[in-house]
């Protein structure tokens, strides 16, 4: 029995990395298998793939149907899906409404509500001149209609996603920050405020806040920040959905005036009733009561669901292509929930994720797509518990490169050495221009995905995740910049 536990002790010493190759006689598998006995990859998960799109042949392949957590490569999953299933000139949309008649004196004797139809671009920064004046044309709608006065009150509907924004899976470390802002059936400004903050001249001095751009009603910020020497933001937000509280920690540079943090707001959809509540009133058009939700009026029972409304406006948000663009280009993670979400409601009517996620998976198995082994609980790749293999991706890319939907969807991906989240990959090298895709990262996890021109002129589909590795995300980044200036470079 000692003898033969001896075995598998003295392949464990030995053990290199987890990687398992396939079979191929070529330079570039050659250099990948090489790429892999890195001392800091030892550990880690691996899974990559070089298709070749001309010969239709797998060129390189390491662990290609292992499933990992992606990060933001999921947005590809998302943005080709979105493509196909709700087509790149569609736009979500924004109604405003009204319950109840209007009489002679142009008093309206029931509510208005703002029917949100799931467009992230209300209001966004990446719009800032589109429909920028949604106020004012909405102000106008129901002037139009003779109203002058509410004998009700201003109701953000934004049931179209339902009343759990977040997914089950984010990390409570990310709710309350910018980047964690959940999507809603009415989004509107990122769902998102920046928190200005001050700072005491020296070390360890105390924070104020100062205020929030924009405003937002309810919400405060129990803040626990300190000033540091280090001239860096380190300041983190803590909060969840509907919670109005937000708890900030860390620190920021000593001495600031006005401090900017990013922070995710707690109910969208309360905050465009209320903007809506303030316009009216500033310009003598009055309500009697306080704006709410439908989710707020159903938690007191105040909600009846059968009232007729009547629509008098609508405002189209920006196209899916774009939306797209800017999810690809920069990582937008609100924007790929908002395309998530509206895969489901475009299906089966629901923007769940659960729906959304069967509708994902439904239209990649019918286009052909091994789905087998791939799990997505949300559509930015925020959370660690989606599971995607390098061959998913491929497979999904491959298709792509054949759609009737290829140019919009190559146009949104990042060029490397050039353009979003790939333009410091491969500057001064082949992959500069040659080399296009998304990128992934958060702790412990680096991804990139896309396509490739080789210096043969072969055009490659790729992906590459690795999960765990022994080293710090800048030095992952680097060995996979190396790998993937190898694909480019690539002359058999």
């Amino acid at each position: 029995m000692r003898s033969l536990l001896l075995i598998p002790i003295a392949l464990l010493i030995n053990h290199k990395s987890n990687a398992q190759y396939v079979e191929l006689d070529n330079p570039l598998q050659k250099f990948v298998k090489e790429w892999t006995e890195d001392p800091f990859l030892e550990n880690a998960g691996i899974s990559f793939i070089a298709y070749d799109l001309n010969e239709q042949a797998i060129l390189a392949d390491v662990n290609s149907n292992m499933a990992l957590v992606p990060a933001s490569t999921m947005k590809l999953v998302t943005t080709a899906t979105a493509f196909e299933i709700l087509g790149s000139a569609y736009r979500f949309k924004t109604r405003i409404q009204y319950s109840g008649d209007i009489d002679s004196a142009g008093v309206l004797h029931g509510n208005i509500y703002i029917k949100g139809g799931g467009d992230p671009s209300l209001g966004s920064s990446y719009y800032s001149s589109f429909n920028a004046d949604y106020l004012d044309k909405w102000l106008k709608a129901i002037k139009d209609a003779g109203i002058k006065e509410v004998d009700g009150h201003i109701i953000g509907d934004a049931s179209i996603i339902g009343d759990n924004m977040t997914s089950a899976n984010w990390s409570w470390g990310d709710l309350g920050n910018y980047y964690g802002a959940p999507p809603c059936g009415l989004t509107i400004h990122d769902n998102k405020t920046t928190v200005l903050f001050k700072s005491g001249p020296k070390p360890g001095d105390s924070t104020w806040v100062q205020c929030m751009e924009p405003y937002v009603p309810e919400m405060f910020v129990y803040n626990k920040v300190k000033a540091a020497k280090a001239n860096k933001d380190n300041a983190y937000l803590y909060g969840g959905q509907y919670d109005p509280m937000r708890m900030a920690e860390g620190s920021i540079h000593m001495g600031e005036e006005a401090f900017e943090v990013r922070s995710s707001i707690h109910d969208p959809a309360y905050l465009a009733a209320h903007e809506l509540e303030s316009k009216l009133a500033e310009n003598g058009i009055l309500c009697k009561y306080a704006c709410s939700t439908v989710r707020r009026d159903k938690i007191i029972g105040n909600y009846v669901d059968t009232l007729e409304r009547k629509s008098i406006h609508t405002l189209s948000g920006a196209s899916v292509g774009n939306l797209a663009y800017w999810t690809n280009l920069v990582s937008v993670n609100l924007f790929a929930e908002h395309l998530f979400r509206g895969i489901g409601i475009r299906l089966y009517g629901d923007g769940s994720t659960y729906s959304s996620e069967r509708g994902v998976r439904a239209a990649w198995t019918k286009r052909g797509v091994n789905m087998v082994g791939f799990q997505m609980t949300d559509g930015s790749g925020l959370s660690r518990a989606n599971a995607v293999s390098a061959r998913h991706l491929v497979r999904i890319l491959k298709y792509m490169n054949g759609s009737k939907n290829r140019d919009g969807f190559k146009k949104t991906l990042s060029i490397a050495g050039k353009s979003g989240t790939l333009s410091s990959i491969g500057r001064g090298t082949r992959a500069a221009n040659n080399l296009i895709g998304k990128s992934g990262s958060m702790t412990r996890v680096r991804s990139y995905a896309g396509y490739v021109k080789t210096a043969s002129g072969r055009q490659l589909a790729f992906a590459i995740i690795v999960n765990n590795y022994n080293c710090t995300g800048y030095q992952m980044k680097q060995r996979l910049q190396k790998l993937m200036v190898k694909l480019a470079d690539y002359n058999g």
